[in-house]
């Protein structure tokens, strides 16, 4: 499990259109958002993969890199980009499985019988990752539905950035 305070992992991916993405070498200067979407059976990650190249500009004030990435293969990315209608965001795409659930704490998902789904993939996930590479917000879910608003996301790093707010949900201690 991917704790806030703690180091993040590693993530070096290729990309559709953008070349390959380094987390150590291609943060922002405030930080990256990395975005786990579902894959291309997902229509929730179709729309938000818009909403995200919609904010894009509103990062990028904030001094905060951007990369969604997903499971699916190179080919289902590529259909991905092109059903969102998007250019600007970079998308990663075949992330391990393995790496998914053992290192980012992704959840995966079977597919549901006569769905489009592949047989496997990991569930969404959002994660601020500061510059020097710490994990800052996690949200993990269990299914498509609820993620943050990309308002909500650039407004909880405006606040963050502005006032110093340090990462919660770090203690791992004892109870």
């Amino acid at each position: 499990m991917l704790t806030p305070g703690n180091q993040a992992p590693d993530l070096k991916i290729q990309t559709v259109a953008h070349g390959d993405f380094d987390l150590a070498r291609d943060k922002g200067k405030n930080g990256t958002l990395v975005i786990q979407y579902r894959g291309l059976h997902c229509p929730i990650c179709i729309r938000q993969m818009g909403d995200v190249e919609a904010a894009l500009d509103d990062f990028a004030e904030l001094g905060v890199e951007v990369v969604m990435i997903t499971t699916d293969t190179a080919e289902r990315a590529v259909e991905t980009v092109e059903k969102a209608g998007v250019s600007r965001v970079r998308v990663g795409h075949g992330l391990p499985l393995s790496e998914a659930r053992d290192v980012w704490g992704l959840n995966i998902s079977q597919a549901r019988e006569g769905s489009a789904e592949p047989a496997l993939f990991a569930e969404p996930g959002h994660f601020y990752i500061s510059p020097d590479q710490t994990a800052y917000y996690v949200w993990q879910q269990t299914t498509p539905f609820g993620r943050p608003p990309m308002s909500d996301i650039v407004g909880g790093l405006k606040f963050t950035l502005a006032n110093n707010y340090p990462p919660r949900g770090t203690y791992t201690g004892a109870l």
